[in-house]
């Protein structure tokens, strides 16, 4: 069982370790980091490594370092669903919703789904303009030489 669990971690080490998957783990994980939810990110960016076969410690790690932006982005993508749908504005402090959600998660999930799915559409709709320019600039800041000699330490 432990020989078999090993290959797996040691498969997840080595696996998408050339620039150009190097450059997509970065940036489908830090897209997917700025999921304006708390607590999804990381279940997401683990589904998304493990089915497009990125390289996981790279896409938990940025996923990680992306959290502080991501608070920060969180009522900027409301504002932009709420925008959209013209919808009447959140009102709620983030502490003041925190607290509500975790008395009661069910019934604040339910009164705030709009909310919810306000923001989500904002993240959809900038989530491919951040993806690309995240990517185009990884793709300048990461060298092949880099990714090659990450390989090789895998091994």
């Amino acid at each position: 069982m432990f020989k078999k669990l090993n290959l797996v971690v040691v498969g997840q080490l080595k696996q998408g370790l050339g620039q150009q998957a190097c450059c997509h783990a970065i940036a489908a994980s830090l897209v997917i980091g700025l999921f304006p939810i708390m607590g999804f990110s990381t279940l997401m960016n683990t589904f998304s490594a493990a089915v497009f076969r990125l390289n996981q410690p790279v896409v938990q790690v940025c996923n990680w370092i992306i959290a502080p932006v991501k608070i920060a982005l969180i009522f900027p993508f409301l504002r932009l669903g709420e925008w959209l749908f013209q919808a009447k504005p959140f009102r709620l402090s983030l502490v003041d919703f925190s607290a509500r959600f975790f008395s009661d998660v069910a019934a604040t999930t339910v009164e705030f789904a709009w909310t919810f799915a306000h923001a989500i559409v904002g993240w959809l709709i900038c989530a491919p303009l951040i993806y690309g320019v995240i990517f185009r600039v990884s793709k300048a800041l990461v060298p092949n030489r880099l990714a090659s000699d990450l390989s090789r330490v895998a091994e």
